[in-house]
C-alpha cells in the first residue's frame, strides 16, 4: 500500500481549514478562534470552534472534532481515501494510485462507479431531450412551462423514453453491469429475474451533491398517472433526507443574501432561478428533515418556505415548525395568492412581485394558527382538535423556555387556557382526555374568548352599545353564545334589564349558559374593562383583515393583498404599542 503521509501533509499545508469549513458553516472570529453553529448536532448557541493556527476544529457541544480531513469525511459522509482524493484534487496535489486497503478501495471504487453511471445516465436522458425525436414529449412539456434552453442545459434536464429497456440497452453499450445500474437506483429488479428501467416516459431532474456530481434523479410523469413523481431510492451516494435540490448551485447566493427560499417542486425551483431568484432550493418529495435544515443554516439562519394554504400545507408547516426551532433557524411561510404555484406566479407576474410578497411572509407558527383557525370550527370540539394537533409538536420542541413562549402564544390565539396546554404536555394527554378536561373544567375562562366576551357584556352591559354595530360575530364561534349575544344586542336597550333576557332565549342550553354567566364573577376588574374592550376590537379587526386577505388571495388581487398585509402589520404594531 502506498504511503499516504506525504500527500496528506501536502494537502493539510495547502488547505486552509477556515476556508474549507467556512463553505458549510457560518464562522465568526472570536479571539484566537472562529466559532459557529455545529453542523453535526442541533444547537442554538455556537459551540463549534475552529483554530486556524492549529488547523483543527472541535465542538464543545457534541465533542466531534479533528482536522480538515475529519470534517470532510463527516460532513460529506465519505471515507478517508475519498476525502483525501477530493481535497487533493481541490488543491491540485497528485496522489499515488495504490493508496488504500482492499475493503476501502472497494467502497471507493463502488462510489466512483455510481457517480460515473449517474453521469452517463444524466447524459443519456439529456441527449434524448435535446437531440432526439423521442424527446419531443419532454421538450413540449418544458416549453409549455416556459423553461428556457439555458435552464435545461444548466441543470442537465432530461427525458426518459417510454420503454422498459431504453437505459438498460444504453448502459450495456457502455459495458456497465446491470447489477451496478440497480445499485445506482436506475434499474429495478423484475420478479422473475433481470431488470427494467425505473424511469420511463418521464421528464428527468438530475440531483447534484455539493461537488456538483449527480447522486440521484427525480422523474415526473407527463399525464395523470400515479405516482406523479418517483425518485431514486437510497444508495451509497444518495440519501434524500440530507439533500436539497439545487443547493449545489444556490449556496453562495443564499449566503450572500442571508436568506434561503424553500419550495416543494423541482419546476418551482427551476422557474424561480430562471427569473433571477437564485437563493432557492426544493425538497425531494419528502417532508423537511433536521439534516436538510442543518445544511441550510451553514449559509443562513433565515428561511422562507412556500406551503399550500390547505390541510396538507398546514400539516407540513406544523411538522416542520419544531425542526426549524430546534436548529435555531428563523422560518417564515409565504402563501401565493389565487392558488398559484411559484412557477406559475412568476411567469404571470414577474420576479419583482414575488419579491414583494416575500416581505410579507408570516412566521411559521402564525401561519399554522391562522390556517387552523380559518378552516376549523373553533367551538370546544374544534379547539380540542387543534390542541390535539399541536401537543405532540410542542413536545418535540427541545428548549423548555422556547416551548413555554409558544404555548403562551397558542393560548392567546385560541383562547385555550395555558394551564390546560401545559397539563396536556406534562401528562401527554390524548384527544379523549382533553375533551373530558374541557367539559369538566369549572373555570369558565378555560373555554376561551367566547365566554370572555359574553362575560364582559353581561357584567358591564353599558358596553353592549359599543359593539352593537361592529362585526362581533367574527370572534364568537359557539352557536349558543351567539344566540345569547344577539338577544342582548336586540333587547337590552328595550328592556333595560338583564334579568328578562332569558325570556327571549329559545334554547335550553342558551338559557342555562346565560344563567351561569349571570351568577359568575366578572372576569375583568373595572380598571381592566377598557383594555378588554380594545382587545376585542383589535381581534375583530384582525379577523376582518384575515378574511379579506384570504378573499384577495383567492381572487388573485395582488394590490389589495399587499394593502391588507400592510394594514395587518400596522394593526399588530399598534397593538404592541398599546
Amino acid at each position: 500500500m502506498a504511503d499516504l503521509s506525504n500527500p496528506k501533509e501536502e494537502v493539510k499545508k495547502a488547505a486552509d481549514i477556515i476556508e474549507v469549513i467556512g463553505q458549510y458553516v457560518q464562522l465568526k472570529k472570536r479571539g484566537q478562534n472562529y466559532i459557529g453553529l455545529c453542523p453535526f448536532h442541533s444547537e442554538r448557541s455556537p459551540s463549534f470552534t475552529v483554530n486556524q493556527d492549529k488547523q483543527i476544529y472541535h465542538c464543545f457541544g457534541c465533542g466531534r472534532g479533528g482536522d480538515v480531513f475529519t470534517f470532510w469525511m463527516e460532513y460529506h459522509n465519505l471515507s478517508f481515501p475519498q476525502s483525501l482524493k477530493d481535497l487533493a484534487e481541490r488543491y491540485n496535489i497528485p496522489l499515488p494510485r495504490d493508496r488504500d486497503s482492499f475493503a476501502e478501495r472497494k467502497k471507493t471504487e463502488l462510489k466512483e462507479l455510481l457517480y460515473k453511471i449517474n453521469d452517463l445516465a444524466g447524459s443519456y436522458f439529456h441527449n434524448i431531450l435535446v437531440k432526439s425525436d423521442n424527446g419531443r414529449p419532454g421538450r413540449d412539456y418544458f416549453s409549455g412551462r416556459h423553461l428556457s434552453q439555458e435552464t435545461i442545459s444548466a441543470f442537465r434536464l432530461g427525458y426518459a423514453i417510454r420503454k422498459w429497456d431504453g437505459l438498460i440497452n444504453y448502459l450495456g453499450s457502455k459495458n456497465i453491469s446491470l447489477d451496478i445500474g440497480a445499485k445506482a437506483g436506475l434499474l429495478a429488479p423484475k420478479k422473475g429475474g433481470g431488470y427494467y428501467d425505473r424511469f420511463r416516459d418521464r421528464i428527468i431532474f438530475p440531483i447534484f451533491d455539493l461537488n456538483h456530481q449527480i447522486i440521484g434523479f427525480g422523474g415526473r410523469i407527463l399525464d395523470d398517472s400515479l405516482p406523479k413523481y418517483i425518485n431514486s431510492p437510497e444508495t451509497p451516494i444518495y440519501h434524500k433526507g440530507n439533500c436539497l435540490y439545487g443547493l449545489d448551485s444556490a449556496f453562495k447566493n443564499i449566503r450572500e443574501r442571508g436568506l434561503a427560499i424553500i419550495v416543494e417542486g423541482y419546476m418551482d425551483m427551476l422557474v424561480l432561478r430562471q427569473h433571477g431568484i437564485s437563493n432557492v432550493v426544493a425538497t425531494l418529495g419528502t417532508a423537511l428533515t433536521s439534516d436538510q435544515i442543518r445544511r441550510l443554516k451553514g449559509y443562513t439562519k433565515d428561511v422562507v418556505v412556500l406551503f399550500d394554504p390547505d390541510d396538507p400545507g398546514r400539516e407540513a408547516a406544523l411538522k416542520s415548525f419544531p425542526l426549524f426551532l430546534n436548529e435555531g433557524v428563523s422560518a417564515k411561510v409565504l402563501v401565493l395568492p389565487g392558488g398559484e404555484d411559484p412557477d406559475s406566479f412568476v411567469n404571470r407576474y414577474g420576479s419583482e412581485k414575488f419579491k414583494e410578497l416575500l416581505k410579507g411572509a408570516a412566521p411559521i407558527f402564525d401561519f399554522y394558527m391562522d390556517q387552523a383557525l380559518a378552516h376549523m370550527d373553533i367551538g370546544v370540539d374544534g379547539k380540542i382538535k387543534i390542541l390535539g394537533e399541536v401537543l405532540p409538536i410542542f413536545m418535540d420542541v427541545e428548549q423548555e423556555a422556547t416551548r413555554s413562549l409558544y404555548v403562551h402564544r397558542f393560548s392567546e390565539k385560541t383562547g385555550i387556557n395555558e394551564a390546560i396546554v401545559q397539563e396536556g404536555l406534562r401528562h401527554k394527554t390524548n384527544a379523549s382526555q382533553l375533551k373530558d378536561r374541557f367539559y369538566s373544567a369549572q373555570d369558565l375562562r378555560k373555554y376561551g374568548s367566547d365566554l370572555q366576551f359574553l362575560n364582559l357584556l353581561v357584567h358591564y352591559p353599558e358596553r353592549i352599545d359599543h359593539f352593537r354595530d361592529q362585526e362581533w360575530e367574527l370572534i364568537v364561534s359557539d352557536p349558543e353564545i351567539v344566540k345569547i349575544i344577539r338577544v342582548l344586542m336586540e333587547k337590552f336597550t328595550l328592556e333595560g334589564k338583564l334579568d328578562r333576557i332569558e325570556e327571549f332565549l329559545d334554547s335550553p342550553v342558551a338559557k342555562e349558559q346565560f344563567r351561569v354567566m349571570l351568577m359568575s364573577k366578572p372576569f375583568y376588574a373595572e380598571e381592566l374593562v377598557s383594555q378588554a374592550v380594545r382587545e376585542f376590537e383589535e381581534k375583530i379587526a384582525r379577523v376582518k383583515i384575515s378574511k379579506s386577505i384570504r378573499k384577495a388571495s383567492s381572487e388573485g388581487d395582488i394590490e389589495m393583498l399587499n394593502r391588507l398585509i400592510k394594514a395587518k402589520q400596522d394593526l399588530e404594531l399598534d397593538s404592541k404599542r398599546t
